[in-house]
C-alpha cells in the first residue's frame, strides 16, 4: 500500500511538472513566435507578435494576446493589413477533447485594417478573406467576437472610393454583441458620413442567413435611409431593404451612387430595395420631386455600362419641376418647392436681360451609361395655364446618344407628337427635334394668356429644328429649321395673344376685328430659321371682314425681334386702320408700337419694310375686294400645309411656294 501511494505521488508530481513545463513553454516568447510562424504559412503573409503569450488557467482557460501585426500584400505599401493591440480569448476545452478549437469568445483591442483595391479589381484582402471551398468542417470555431475601438480604411480606386470608419460592437441585452459602423468617406472627391448598425459581426460571413442592416448615408442635403437584410454582405448574393431616398437635388446621386439623374427640384421618395442576380431593384417607390408626385420601379445593373431601366408616373405633373433639366431653375415663388441654390439662381435669372437658360449640360453623367426610362404624366400644371392635359414619353440613352422618341403631350384637346434626339458625343452636342401638331383647341390655348374664352378652330403643323450647343441658349442660337402652324376655321372672341399682356396690343385687335366674335377662314404661320436668326416667310389671318398679315425676324441669338403687322380690311366700307404695326425689343421686356398715319407718309413704312425685308410678303396673295380670290388662297394655303405635315414635302416648301406666288 506505501509503495502505491509512493507512486501516485510521483506521477501527480510528474504529471504536474509536465503541466508546468507545458504552461511554461505556451507562455514563452519562443511559443508565441512560433504561432506567429504557423499563421505566416498559413496566410502567406508575415504574422508578427510582439511578446509571449499569458493564460489564465481554469476549466476555460482565457489567453491574452500583445499586440499583433499582419503585413500587407507587395503592391500595397509599407503599412502593415492590419494591426490590432490586443486580443483575449476564452477556449473551450470540452470541445477541444472532441477535436475542435472552439474559441468561446474573442475580444479585440482597437484593431486597425487597412484595405485597397486597384483599379483592375485586386485587393489586398482577397487572399486572406476567401474562404475555405474544401467543404470540410472549419477546425476553429468562433462563437462571439466583440471589438473595442476599431478603425478600417478603406481606398477602392475601382470605385473611386475612399472610407475612413470605426467600428464596434454594442450590447443588445443578454444576446451576442450587435456590430456598429460610423464614419466618413469620399466617392469621386464628394465626402459623405455613414452610420449603419448591423447583426452579430459574425454572422457576416454565413452564407446562408441574411444579415440584418439598418442606417443612414449623408451627402450634404442628401439623405439615404434604410433597413433590411443582406445575405453575405462581403459579396453580396441578394437583400431586400425598405429605403428613403431624399435630397435638394437627384443629380447629386451621380457622384455618390453613379446614377445620371436629370437635375430637378428637392425630392423625397420610399419603396422597396432588392438586390438580386446583381441587378438592384428599386420597386413601388413613391413620393414627390419638387411639387409633382412620382411613382414607379427602377432598375439599376451596375458595371460598364451602367444600366438603368425605369418605369414612371406621375398624378399631377408641375411642369415648372422640369425647369432645372433644361438648365433652369424651378419656379421659386411662394408655395413653390425649390432648394436654396436653385432659389438663388431663380433671383439671379430674373434680374439677367436674357430668357433662355446659358448653362451648360452636365455630359459626363451620361458617358458610360445605358438607360430606357418610360413616363407618363396624367395631370399637368404648366405655366400660365396652358391646358397640357398629359405627356408621355420613353428615353432612351446608349453610347452617348440620348433620344426622346416618342415624346408626346396632350394639348388643348389636340396632341402634340415629337422626337428628340441628342449626341452627347460629339462637341457642341448636336442635336434635331421633330414634331407634328394635331388638332389643337385655339380657344384653350388663348385662354392661357389672358383671351376671353369662347369661339372655335383647332391648330395643326410641323416642326423641325436641327441645333447645336451645351445650353439651351447655345442650341437655339445656332437652330436650323422650319415651323408651320395653319388653321382652316375658326371662330374666336379675339384672334390674337393679347401680345404678351400690352394694352396697346389688345387695342389694336379691337380696331382691327372688333369686339365681338370673329370667324376665321383661315390662318396659316411660317418661320424659317438659319443659324439662329428666324424670319417669318408668310403670316395670314383671313376673317369675314379684314386679312392680318405679317413678316420680320426673331434673332434667338441676341434673344431679339422684329415683327410687322398690317391689317387689310375687305372691303372699303369696312372702316378699320391699315396703320401697320411694330412688335420688337428683347425677349424679356417686349415692345408693341402702332405706326401713326404721320410716320406712314414721313416713309416710317419703308424703313420698317427694310429692316424685315419685306414686312409684308404675304401680300401678293391678298385681293380684298374678291372674297372668291381669298377663299381659293385659304384653299391652297390649307392644302400645301397638310402635305408638309404629313411630310411629304419639306417645311423649307412654304417659302418655295411663297415665293412662286409673289412671282405669280
Amino acid at each position: 500500500m506505501r509503495r502505491l501511494l509512493i507512486g501516485l505521488v510521483i506521477a501527480a508530481l510528474a504529471i504536474g511538472a509536465t503541466l508546468t513545463g507545458l504552461a511554461l513553454a505556451l507562455e514563452s516568447a519562443w511559443f508565441a513566435q512560433f504561432v506567429a510562424r504557423q499563421a505566416s504559412g498559413r496566410m502567406d503573409r508575415q504574422v508578427t507578435i510582439a511578446g509571449p503569450l499569458a493564460f489564465d488557467w481554469a476549466l476555460r482557460p482565457r489567453l491574452h494576446i500583445p499586440t499583433l501585426t499582419i503585413a500587407n500584400a507587395d503592391w500595397a505599401g509599407s503599412e502593415p493589413l492590419a494591426r490590432i493591440a490586443g486580443a483575449q480569448l476564452t477556449l473551450d476545452l470540452a470541445r477541444l477533447l472532441g477535436g475542435q478549437l472552439v474559441i468561446a469568445n474573442l475580444l479585440l483591442h482597437a484593431p486597425q485594417l487597412d484595405l485597397q483595391r486597384l483599379k483592375d479589381g485586386r485587393s489586398n484582402w482577397q487572399e486572406l478573406l476567401g474562404g475555405d471551398s474544401s467543404g470540410k468542417p472549419a477546425r476553429v470555431i468562433v462563437d462571439t467576437v466583440r471589438i473595442r475601438d476599431g478603425r478600417l480604411r478603406l481606398d477602392d480606386a475601382s470605385q473611386a472610393l475612399l472610407l475612413d470608419i470605426a467600428i464596434e460592437t454594442v450590447a443588445a441585452g443578454a444576446g451576442p454583441e450587435l456590430l456598429h459602423v460610423a464614419g466618413r468617406g469620399s466617392r469621386r472627391g464628394h465626402g459623405f458620413e455613414l452610420d449603419l448598425r448591423g447583426g452579430p459581426l459574425l454572422a457576416v460571413t454565413d452564407p446562408e442567413r441574411p444579415y440584418p442592416v439598418a442606417g443612414t448615408l449623408r451627402a450634404g442635403g442628401t439623405r439615404l435611409q434604410g433597413a433590411g437584410e443582406l445575405l453575405r454582405p462581403a459579396a453580396p448574393a441578394r437583400g431586400a431593404f425598405t429605403l428613403t431616398l431624399q435630397g435638394p437635388n437627384p443629380a447629386d446621386l451621380h457622384q455618390l451612387l453613379g446614377l445620371a439623374l436629370p437635375d430637378l427640384p428637392p425630392y423625397r421618395l420610399t419603396g422597396r430595395l432588392l438586390f438580386e442576380q446583381g441587378h438592384w431593384h428599386f420597386r413601388d417607390f413613391d413620393g414627390r420631386v419638387g411639387d409633382s408626385d412620382l411613382t414607379g420601379n427602377l432598375v439599376i445593373r451596375p458595371g460598364r455600362p451602367l444600366v438603368l431601366d425605369a418605369e414612371l408616373a406621375s398624378r399631377q405633373l408641375d411642369l415648372d419641376d422640369l425647369l432645372p433639366a433644361l438648365g433652369a431653375a424651378p419656379a421659386s415663388d411662394v408655395g413653390e418647392t425649390a432648394a436654396a441654390g436653385q432659389r438663388q439662381q431663380a433671383q439671379a435669372r430674373r434680374q439677367a436681360p436674357d430668357v433662355l437658360p446659358e448653362a451648360p449640360a452636365d455630359r459626363d453623367r451620361l458617358l458610360g451609361v445605358k438607360a430606357r426610362v418610360r413616363f407618363r404624366g396624367e395631370r399637368v400644371a404648366a405655366p400660365r395655364q396652358i391646358p397640357l392635359q398629359q405627356v408621355d414619353f420613353t428615353l432612351e440613352l446608349a453610347d452617348g446618344v440620348l433620344r426622346f422618341q416618342p415624346l408626346t403631350f396632350a394639348l388643348g384637346g389636340g396632341r402634340v407628337r415629337s422626337r428628340l434626339a441628342l449626341d452627347t458625343r460629339r462637341q457642341p452636342v448636336q442635336g434635331r427635334l421633330e414634331a407634328h401638331i394635331q388638332d389643337v383647341d385655339l380657344s384653350e390655348l388663348l385662354g392661357g394668356f389672358g383671351v376671353p374664352r369662347g369661339g372655335f378652330g383647332t391648330i395643326r403643323g410641323r416642326l423641325d429644328a436641327r441645333f447645336a450647343g451645351d445650353s439651351l441658349a447655345q442650341a437655339a442660337a445656332s437652330s436650323d429649321g422650319g415651323l408651320l402652324l395653319y388653321m382652316t376655321s375658326g371662330e374666336i372672341d379675339a384672334v390674337l395673344v393679347s401680345l404678351a399682356g400690352l394694352d396697346a396690343g389688345r387695342a389694336l385687335m379691337k380696331r382691327l376685328f372688333g369686339s365681338g366674335p370673329t370667324r376665321i377662314e383661315c390662318a396659316f404661320g411660317h418661320l424659317e430659321a438659319r443659324d439662329g436668326l428666324a424670319t417669318l416667310e408668310r403670316f395670314l389671318i383671313a376673317t369675314e371682314d379684314i386679312d392680318l398679315t405679317a413678316a420680320g425676324t426673331v434673332n434667338l441669338r441676341q434673344e431679339t425681334f422684329d415683327i410687322a403687322l398690317r391689317g387689310y380690311p375687305r372691303s372699303p366700307s369696312v372702316g378699320a386702320s391699315d396703320a401697320p404695326v411694330h412688335l420688337g425689343g428683347k425677349f424679356a421686356a417686349a415692345d408693341v408700337s402702332v405706326m401713326s398715319k404721320e410716320l406712314v407718309a414721313r416713309g416710317a413704312l419703308a424703313a420698317l419694310a427694310a429692316l424685315v425685308a419685306p414686312p409684308l410678303a404675304i401680300a401678293p396673295f391678298l385681293n380684298p375686294g374678291s372674297g372668291d380670290e381669298k377663299e381659293d388662297v385659304c384653299s391652297r394655303l390649307s392644302r400645301e400645309a397638310s402635305r408638309i405635315e404629313l411630310g411629304s414635302a419639306p417645311v423649307d416648301a412654304a417659302a418655295a411656294a411663297g415665293r412662286r406666288a409673289r412671282r405669280d
